[in-house]
């Protein structure tokens, strides 16, 4: 039986945890943040910046 606890107390652990990050730093599990609706935002009103090798940042 105390297995079952033990495996419990770390689901729990691992949901708070998980929780945390979404609250905190939603960006790192693919919930759209601050930063990236003000990108999208950016990128709606048609942005002048131009692509290029040095600016983009998928290009590392």
């Amino acid at each position: 039986m105390s297995i079952g606890w033990i495996m419990g107390a770390f689901f729990a652990f691992v949901t708070f945890v998980f929780i945390a990050i979404c609250f905190f730093l939603p960006e790192w599990v693919g919930i759209t943040g601050k930063k990236a609706r003000r990108t999208i935002q950016e990128h709606q009103e048609g942005s002048k910046t131009e692509e290029t090798p040095e600016n983009d940042p998928l290009n590392h």
